[in-house]
């Protein structure tokens, strides 16, 4: 599957070094960038909702909160623990895990052979997207950009093969998100060698176990509230026909938000399908976030989780193709400076995050 020419070992390191500050720089780019735009639209003046409960987690991390939130300790703990504001501190890490997402997905379309510059743009275009941009306005409180930081590592652990480097990624992500989870299926599909595959079966049992137990144990051991008042929640089939039943009763907003999630990228992705195995075997991935579409309402944030697979994709299908690229990654930056304006100048800050309703479910 690798993309990457063989080299001496020397020259390996050196290469592998090189890309990596070449990353770093990226998202050095990325963070000033996601900064303007997060200056351009007005914050939420306070914790409203889901924002509130992970506020509510920061102040007494491992508490009983509000299901499926009480388990996501890990941003909020680390919000508890670091000596600032606990707004201050969201936001903190909401930036810099933005900023580090453009420098994985450098990182991982390098891998595939992409043009040096079509990824750095995409990168850059990726850590300003609508969905990492939401969190900012909403001062950092949402996993997503920690959660996006664990599905792009772990996906460049899977493609090279790291399987200590994968159980670590594991093991941490599944105290940001239950949907690190994902990642596991997705790395028997990238190296299973055939449908059934005993060794590779093997590897990632191995891999992934020490990150499955901990996140037994923190179900477990960590009291969750109202999981039967959260929507798709409160029964195995009952919550997955609520869930589907009202999406689809106005199903234009899941879709613009699902569109919202990788911009001009859906128009070339699917034509990676045929001649990239990692796009081939990436359905596992998609298909885990199929699935858990039928347990929320937001479509768009859910589908983000592919990203490894969307992105990479795109570049691959973009890469021969310069001019093509080159439209596509202004068009991309220009949906994302498009969105911001949305949100500042014609209310959707205001109506869909402000003065948004309150949640069908008790927040703790």
């Amino acid at each position: 599957m690798s993309a990457i020419p063989a080299t001496s070992g020397h020259r390996w390191a050196g290469a592998a070094r090189s890309m990596w500050v070449q990353a770093a720089a990226v998202s050095l780019v990325a963070l000033p960038l996601l900064l303007l735009l997060d200056a351009y639209v007005r914050d939420s003046p306070r914790p409203r909702n889901d924002e509130l409960i992970y506020e509510l987690i920061a102040q007494t991390p491992f508490a009983a909160h509000t299901f499926p939130f009480a388990h996501r300790v890990g941003v909020p703990a680390l919000v508890h623990i670091l000596p600032f504001g606990h707004t201050f501190s969201f936001s903190l890490l909401a930036w810099l895990s933005s900023a580090a997402c453009g420098g994985l997905v450098y990182a991982l379309c390098r891998r595939f052979s992409t043009h040096g510059l079509l990824a750095a743009g995409l990168g850059v275009g990726f850590a300003l997207s609508p969905v990492l941009l939401v969190v900012s306005v909403r001062q950092g409180r949402n996993v997503d950009p920690e959660s996006m930081v664990i599905m792009l590592a772990g996906a460049i652990a899977i493609f090279d093969r790291r399987r200590a480097a994968f159980g670590v990624i594991l093991l941490v992500g599944v105290f940001v998100r239950e949907a690190a989870l994902f990642l596991v299926p997705f790395a028997y599909a990238v190296w299973a060698e055939r449908l059934w595959d005993a060794r590779a079966a093997r590897d990632t049992v191995l891999a992934s176990l020490a990150g499955v137990l901990a996140y037994a144990a923190l179900r477990l051991s960590v009291p969750a509230l109202y999981r039967d008042r959260v929507p798709g929640y409160d029964s195995l089939l009952g919550g997955r026909v609520t869930i589907l039943r009202r999406s689809f009763a106005n199903i234009g907003v899941p879709l613009r938000r699902m569109a919202f999630a990788f911009g001009p990228l859906w128009l070339f992705a699917p034509f990676a399908l045929r001649d990239l195995s990692w796009a081939r075997r990436g359905l596992v991935l998609i298909a885990c976030c199929l699935v858990s579409m039928t347990f929320a309402f937001d479509w768009g944030r859910i589908i983000f989780l592919a990203a490894p697979v969307i992105v990479v994709a795109a570049a691959w299908v973009l890469n021969p193709r310069p001019r093509l690229a080159l439209a596509v990654v202004v068009a991309l930056l220009a949906f994302d400076v498009s969105y911001a304006v949305y949100l500042e100048d014609f209310g959707g800050a205001q109506n869909g995050i402000i003065d948004t309703g309150h949640t069908s479910y008790p927040v703790r």
